[in-house]
C-alpha cells in the first residue's frame, strides 16, 4: 500500500448553486469550522470514513465511508453521503487534493447516507453519474420517505433541494469502465443481495475494491433484498484476493477475508435459526426477539438492524421450497 497521507480541510462556508430552484443557497445550514479529513489508503484512491454512530444531527448523518478516485484527467466520486452537507464537505476535500475535474459520481446503492448528497455534484450537467440500472426505479420508490426522514431525524432544511432526478442516472447492466486518465475503473452491478442495486467499483491500476454495503467492517450487516442470494453474492467476494478495500461502514485495518467471513457466519446464522423456527411454527414477533441474539456483543448497531434482517430473513425463507 502506497504511503498514507491524511488532508485535513477546514470550511468556513459552502455556497451551492442549485439548478433545480435556479438560486443560490447555503448547504443546508451555514458549515461551521470543520475539519474534514481524508485518507489516501493507496495511490489515487482516497476515503472519507464516517462516524460510527448512527446518524444524528450531532454527525449530520456522515455515517458512510465516502470518497473518490483520482486519475491524471478526472476525477470519479464513489458516494456523495447523506445531505448536501455532506457532500459538500466531500467535493471541498476533493479541491484541496486535485483541480482536475469531476467526470463521474458512482453511487452504490439507494441508502440515503450513500445517495442524498448527489445534488452537490449532480448540478453540473457535465458529470456522468452511474448507478445499477434498478436504482432509478428504487430511487422514485423511496424518495418521499427519504427527504421525510431528512427533515425529521437530521433537522434539515430545505429538503427540495435533496430530490434526486433518476433520469440523471446512467444504468450499470453488467460490467461497465470508465478511464480516467491513466487510470481504469470498473463498475460491476450486482444480483440481489444487500439491496436489489448494489454496484462495486474497483481501481485497476491499484487493485483497490470499494464495496459499498455489499461488506461491513465491525458494524452489524443490514440485509434489504434476499438473504440467500446475499450469501451467494458473499461467498464470490470472499474468494477474491483482495487487498485493499474501502467498505460501506467502519475500518479497513482487517484482512479482507475475515471480513466476509464474519458476514456470512451471521447471515447463516440468520438462515439456520429461522428455518428452525418456521419449522416449529415460532411466529415472525416472536422471531424477531429470539433469533440470532447470541451475536448481540459481536457487532455495533446490533439493536437498531437485527430485527428488521430476521424480518427480511424470515419472510424470504417462509416460502421457500
Amino acid at each position: 500500500m502506497s504511503r498514507t497521507r491524511s488532508i485535513f480541510i477546514s470550511i468556513l462556508q459552502i455556497l451551492l448553486v442549485y439548478s433545480l430552484t435556479n438560486r443560490v443557497v447555503i448547504a443546508d445550514e451555514v458549515v461551521d469550522s470543520t475539519v474534514y479529513h481524508v485518507q489516501e489508503i493507496t495511490s489515487g484512491n482516497f476515503v472519507h470514513l464516517g462516524s460510527f454512530p448512527p446518524q444524528s444531527t450531532h454527525n449530520h448523518g456522515d455515517v458512510a465511508n465516502i470518497g473518490f478516485i483520482v486519475g491524471s484527467e478526472c476525477v470519479a466520486v464513489i458516494d456523495t453521503g447523506s445531505s448536501l452537507h455532506v457532500g459538500s464537505l466531500l467535493k471541498a476535500a476533493i479541491r484541496g487534493v486535485t483541480n482536475l475535474p469531476i467526470c463521474a459520481v458512482i453511487i452504490t446503492h439507494v441508502h440515503p447516507d450513500h445517495l442524498l448528497g448527489l445534488n452537490a455534484f449532480a448540478q453540473d450537467p457535465t458529470v456522468a453519474v452511474y448507478g445499477h440500472h434498478r436504482l432509478p426505479k428504487q430511487i422514485r420508490l423511496r424518495s418521499k420517505y427519504y427527504l421525510e426522514m431528512l427533515e425529521r431525524e437530521l433537522g434539515v432544511d430545505h429538503i427540495d433541494n435533496h430530490i434526486i432526478d433518476p433520469s440523471r442516472i446512467t444504468g450499470v447492466d453488467r460490467l461497465l469502465t470508465i478511464d480516467l486518465g491513466g487510470r481504469v475503473i470498473e463498475i460491476k452491478a450486482w444480483d440481489y443481495a444487500h439491496t436489489d442495486n448494489d454496484v462495486t467499483v474497483t481501481d485497476v491500476t491499484t487493485g483497490t475494491f470499494w464495496a459499498g454495503d455489499l461488506v461491513f467492517s465491525k458494524h452489524v450487516p443490514i440485509l434489504d433484498s434476499n438473504v440467500r442470494q446475499y450469501d451467494q453474492v458473499l461467498e464470490e467476494l470472499q474468494s477474491l484476493d483482495i487487498k485493499h478495500y474501502v467498505v460501506g461502514h467502519g475500518p479497513l485495518d482487517r484482512p479482507w477475508r475475515d471480513l466476509v467471513g464474519e458476514q456470512r457466519r451471521y447471515l447463516g446464522l440468520l438462515m439456520k435459526e429461522v428455518r428452525a423456527a418456521i419449522d416449529e411454527g415460532v411466529s415472525l414477533m416472536d422471531a424477531v426477539n429470539t433469533i440470532g441474539w447470541s451475536d448481540q456483543n459481536r457487532w455495533f448497531n446490533f439493536e437498531l438492524y437485527h430485527r428488521r434482517n430476521v424480518t427480511t430473513t424470515y419472510t424470504d425463507l417462509e416460502w421457500e421450497d
